[in-house]
């Protein structure tokens, strides 16, 4: 039996027409520039733009402004990554002359979820409330294709009528997805990806984690900190592929003290539940089959560009597995229609994302601009303790045609890592003999994401070893390190 229509009553049917006209009949359908994503590439460009003056229209499908960074990525992983470090301090008080009868100290999961939320609702409705004041600038929650390369579908998620628009240059910032390998049991409920990870509702008792990148092994970190029994599988010969070598292998050891399960060269074969718990079977490089059971599955086996539903067919915009083709002005094959961030391919870094999205802006004002290179990239790895990279390896400095050396510094031998109880890992230079340019910083220790700033100025400004030691670094401090590496390659050089 079909449902009886609803009837409005005069006054009803008024302010009902009224409000659309408000949110939408009335909204200009001509912007100077259309941005679709509200994340870390496509919330700076709008502010810039809009600031500038401009007519800007940002669609985002989210749900709220933020993106894959606030809602499924860096920012919430982090929250849980700061409640296991602290959980780990508490665990080593003793040593500091701090006594905590043990087992009196647990986790309280729905506070640190409550937390998750409070912090993700007042950063997105901050960054919405920022972007609405910018009076050139309107935002709608929902989706946008494209029509053509100056027209565009908007579909509100409030369910209002979809409308279209026309636009002067389009930014996609439309973000990346998780990627899941066509394995058997892939798609059962214990298996999750880094999102769901977020989502959790219980620390694990166990979790196998298939993929030992950056986000894997974060997870592992974070969650082993929880009191998760914790067993990495990862296919390639060593973890954190992308890092320095001698870091990813000073980590593999810090990872396996820690209680960390490490299998590398290992193939998984399928997932198969087995009650409560799932069961992966796996193989190694010498064609042992192996099965692992664990209460959770979590598959970090990389990203994809959402390019889905974009409408990229009805124009010249091209793209493949790696993403959406841009030249270096970030410009797709359609004139007039740029692509910033994981939609554009790797690196897919949310600072990455905004660097390229607040560039672009500049590009699209007219004003002068350097685009970022990945040559001067930084990143940090939240593993405990954290791993920071600006700049390039020394492999990748080789592979460019650069003639380079390197030298570290051991924190076992350093006063600031003595007290705070993490004298492990080391601070490495890359740089042009004898004492030139320093191209790559990398870092594993407590507190290296804090230590990028310094070494992101530095890479960026191509500064030479002799003006990081004529520096003067506080003492003692985690950055004083800086200064020590760089007077003991003067002295090595002289």
């Amino acid at each position: 039996m079909s449902e009886k229509p609803a009837s409005f009553s005069k006054g009803e049917a008024a302010r009902k027409t009224k409000k659309l006209e408000n949110t939408t009949m009335n909204r200009s359908r001509k912007f100077d520039f259309l941005i679709i994503g509200g994340g870390p590439g496509g919330t700076p460009a709008t502010m810039a733009l809009g600031s500038a003056g401009k007519r800007v229209l940002l669609v985002n499908a989210g749900p709220g402004l933020g993106g894959t960074c606030l809602f499924e990525g860096y920012i919430p992983s982090k929250i849980f990554w700061e409640t296991s470090r602290r959980l780990q301090d508490i665990r080593d008080a003793a040593a500091f002359g701090i006594n905590i009868p043990e087992g009196t100290v647990t986790p309280d999961w729905s506070v640190v979820i409550a937390r998750k939320k409070a912090i993700l609702t007042g950063r997105s409705e901050g960054a919405l409330q920022t972007v609405r004041k910018l009076p050139g600038v309107d935002v709608v929650m929902g989706r946008a294709m494209l029509l053509g390369p100056r027209r565009a579908r908007v579909a509100p998620a409030s369910g209002e009528e979809p409308f279209e628009v026309e636009f002067g240059q389009a930014v996609l910032a439309t973000g990346s997805a998780p990627h899941l390998p066509p394995l058997p049991g892939i798609d059962l409920p214990q298996v999750l990806t880094s999102e769901g990870m977020l989502e959790i509702d219980h620390i694990p008792e166990s979790l196998a984690v298939i993929g030992g990148g950056p986000i894997g092994m974060e997870m592992a970190h974070i969650f082993h900190g929880l009191g998760s029994r914790v067993h990495v599988l990862e296919m390639a010969p060593r973890i954190l592929g992308p890092i320095d070598e001698e870091l990813a292998i000073a980590m593999e050891e810090i990872s396996r003290r820690k209680g960390i399960e490490l299998s590398t060269s290992v193939n998984v074969t399928g997932l198969e539940e087995s009650g409560d718990r799932i069961t992966a079977a796996y193989t190694e490089e010498d064609g042992s089959t192996h099965s692992l059971s664990s209460e959770r599955v979590l598959a970090v086996t990389g990203r994809r560009p959402v390019v889905d539903g974009l409408g990229l067919e009805n124009t010249s915009v091209r793209h493949d597995h790696g993403g959406i083709v841009v030249d270096e002005n970030l410009e797709t094959g359609e004139p007039g229609i740029f692509a910033v961030g994981d939609a554009a391919g790797v690196p897919m870094f949310a600072h990455w994302a905004t660097a390229q999205g607040l560039a672009l802006a500049r590009h699209l004002l007219g004003q002068p601009v350097s685009f970022p290179t990945p040559s001067v990239n930084t990143d940090v790895i939240f593993t405990i303790p954290e791993v920071g990279i600006a700049g390039l390896t020394k492999a990748e400095a080789e592979r460019e045609g650069l003639e380079v050396e390197e030298a570290k510094y051991p924190y076992k031998i350093d006063g600031r890592a003595q007290i705070s109880g993490h004298a492990e890992g080391m601070l490495k230079f890359v740089f042009e003999p004898p004492m030139g340019r320093i191209v790559g910083v990398h870092i594993l220790s407590e507190g290296a994401g804090d230590l990028l700033g310094e070494a992101a100025l530095i890479v960026r400004k191509g500064m030479t070893v002799r003006e990081v030691a004529s520096s003067i670094h506080p003492h003692p401090t985690w950055n004083e390190s800086f200064g020590i590496l760089a007077r003991s390659i003067m002295a090595s050089s002289t």
